[in-house]
């Protein structure tokens, strides 16, 4: 990479935490002629070993020292350890190493960035319910929007770096202010997780009542609930730092259920199919994927 070239791939990766997120990252580049070196950072060595094990990255350190010597690095762990080890990281990182993430929300990981000009938020919009290296698909990314939540404060060069590896991934960028993309994956990613589990918990008490009713579902239901099955401790972190936009988006989910239950209660034909008519409205207008 030349001295001052930040539009292309770096020559060097860290990547801290190489799970589902991180590992499939490092198999994306690692497939690429022009790969970079990749370290993979963690707590675990046996699990530091599986990811090289599975081709994920070249070498693997249990020190955070260990990106310095990088020239980007992708923080790739649950939220609340992302916020807890952006100031290390950034102490630690060279001068030029562009430093970003791969956390679901942003606000209170780029408010603990402080403003650092090497520091840009990101988000692909990708993964699944398994976690694990073992879980990691080079073609996670593909196809997947990567939301980049630069500040006024960000350096436009660590923009165009970051930019360029989520490219390289698969994905397509798109530019957001940090609180606009908190508000819209409230809805559009952190309620369906929330829904998925309060549904899944009344389906658990269903079927204590009815052991029939496991074998009562279809794909609607597989559907609606597959992504009850993720890692808890991701979707704590989730909702305790995205807590304003999570507690509006479900306050007005609460409101559109309310409106059912009612029409329901008041056996209102009408107003059930208006129900059901305006989210088949809402779903026909949603941009296709």
């Amino acid at each position: 990479m030349a001295e001052d070239d930040f539009t292309g791939l770096p020559g060097s990766i860290a990547i801290v935490g190489v799970g589902l997120m991180g590992g499939s990252l490092g198999l994306a580049l690692r497939g690429l002629p022009n790969a970079p070196r990749i370290v993979g950072i963690g707590r675990s060595p046996e699990r530091l070993q599986r990811a090289v094990d599975v081709g994920a990255v070249d070498s693997v350190s249990t020190d955070l020292d260990a990106v310095g010597d990088v020239d980007a690095v992708f923080l790739c762990t649950t939220i609340q350890h992302i916020v807890d080890n952006i100031g290390p990281v950034l102490k630690r990182a060279s001068r030029r190493a562009t430093v970003t993430d791969v956390g679901s929300t942003k606000g209170a990981i780029v408010r603990r960035a402080g403003g650092h000009p090497n520091f840009v938020g990101g988000h692909p919009m990708a993964g699944s319910e398994r976690a694990g290296v073992d879980s990691a698909v080079a073609g996670l990314y593909r196809g997947a929007t990567w939301a980049l939540t630069p500040t006024s404060d960000t350096d436009p060069r660590h923009v165009a770096r970051a930019r360029a590896v989520a490219e390289a991934a698969g994905a397509t960028v798109l530019i957001l202010e940090p609180d606009v993309h908190d508000a819209i994956v409230a809805i559009t990613s952190h309620v369906p997780h929330v829904v998925a589990a309060a549904l899944m918990q009344e389906a658990g008490r269903v079927r204590g009542e009815h052991a029939e009713a496991g074998s009562m579902t279809a794909g609607s239901f597989a559907d609606t609930t597959r992504i009850a099955a993720s890692p808890p401790e991701i979707w704590r972190d989730v909702c305790l730092t995205n807590r304003d936009a999570v507690l509006k988006a479900l306050g007005n989910v609460a409101d559109r259920l309310r409106v059912l239950a009612e029409a329901v209660e008041a056996e209102d034909p009408a107003a059930v199919e208006a129900f059901f008519a305006a989210g088949r409205d809402a779903k026909a207008d949603w941009p296709a994927r």
